[in-house]
């Protein structure tokens, strides 16, 4: 029974418990902070100093008091007006897993450099590459501006940090033979889903388009191939489970027209003439997912001896070959979708530096043959 005033209650388990006021939530209503103990007595002197400090820290930091879990779920609320379901999906998986667990219960007003360094290097113990902890880093920073935008904070802890540098990480992709290899495997296959291997090799597409596109997207008169879909498993609004999304490309320079080469021009005439749906990979007339797709890859992969190799390095192995065969950077860019020639240089910078290098090779033979 409580004791009138005083927010002590005696529990079924026969525990007291006392309630106190921790603070306020975004929207206004009262946060509760929860104490414990034997006996009435117990709880009630627990709960005085408690009381004090949460009333001392409230007239101090104001709505600053409230914890970066509930903040960060505002700032995901206005994301999701703006953003793909993908990326919404995205930031929302990220907080969850990489986040909360580290600063979710940290009232906006504790968070410092030094509790955002911790993080980091939680990350970095935890196997995570460079690139992930960039941009789960920016989440967090980003959540964070927003906060000053609405005056919960007055400086941002991550404005000045400085993320850890190392070696750049290399693209990884088939070599020619491993390809010729693979390509071997998938002409043999029956299960037509396999093919989606071929055209990731021969488009550069990711495995959302590959799975999203569409028979009116691809003009076998013209050999031409329209990306402006994409089809991805993402987390539902309430975050509890995952749906499958058919939406348009990550950005706008994801929108793009991909040439056919002769290889597949001649793969997707054969799949034309058994299409049994508005999809080019499909399971009952609706869009093959992408784990679908994944699986079939590495049961041909398997077939073709290839190890510890993924979808993406299909990719991969486009962009490496077209630049092998030209350097021209800014074409191979726009196939591939990147929004700048910048990124596809970032990227592919050693196949870069090696086609170079066999030019100055050609450079330098030529020259002995003259002398």
């Amino acid at each position: 029974m409580a004791r009138i005033g005083e927010n002590i209650y005696h529990r079924k388990d026969l525990r007291w418990e006392g309630r106190y006021k921790k603070g306020r939530k975004i929207d206004g209503s009262i946060r509760y902070g929860y104490v414990y103990g034997k006996s009435y007595e117990e709880v009630k002197e627990k709960l005085g100093p408690l009381r004090r400090h949460a009333q001392i820290t409230l007239e101090l930091y104001g709505k600053s008091v409230v914890e970066y879990d509930e903040w960060s779920q505002t700032w995901l609320a206005e994301q999701q007006k703006v953003v793909k379901p993908a990326t919404y999906s995205s930031y929302l998986n990220k907080l969850k897993k990489y986040i909360w667990p580290h600063i979710g219960k940290v009232a906006l007003y504790q968070l410092d450099e030094a509790t955002i360094h911790q993080m980091i290097q939680a990350w970095i113990q935890a196997g995570l590459s460079l690139s992930s902890i960039k941009v789960i880093f920016r989440i967090v920073k980003q959540s964070l501006k927003y906060a000053i935008q609405k005056e919960l904070l007055q400086k941002n802890p991550c404005e000045w940090i400085q993320l850890p540098k190392g070696p750049k990480e290399k693209v990884h992709a088939l070599t020619s033979k491993e390809q010729q290899r693979l390509e071997k495997v998938v002409t043999s296959e029956k299960d037509l889903r396999a093919k989606a291997v071929i055209l990731a090799m021969e488009t550069g597409m990711r495995i959302g388009e590959i799975a999203g596109l569409k028979w009116e997207a691809v003009d076998l008169e013209k050999r031409m191939i329209e990306v402006n879909h994409t089809y991805q498993r993402v987390l539902s609004k309430a975050g509890d489970k995952t749906i499958l999304h058919l939406g348009p490309p990550k950005s706008q320079s994801s929108r793009r027209v991909i040439p056919m080469t002769s290889k597949l021009h001649q793969l997707l005439s054969s799949l034309k003439k058994e299409a049994k749906s508005d999809y080019v990979f499909s399971v009952k007339e609706k869009p093959c997912e992408p784990r679908l797709l994944t699986y079939h890859f590495h049961r041909v992969r398997k077939k073709a001896k290839l190890e510890n190799i993924h979808f993406h390095q299909l990719r991969h192995t486009f962009a490496t070959r077209c630049l092998e065969s030209s350097e021209d950077i800014l074409n191979v860019s726009i196939l591939l979708g990147h929004n700048s020639a910048q990124l596809t240089t970032t990227v592919y910078f050693d196949s870069i530096v090696e086609k170079r290098i066999a030019v100055i090779g050609l450079m330098e033979k030529a020259q002995q043959n003259i002398a």
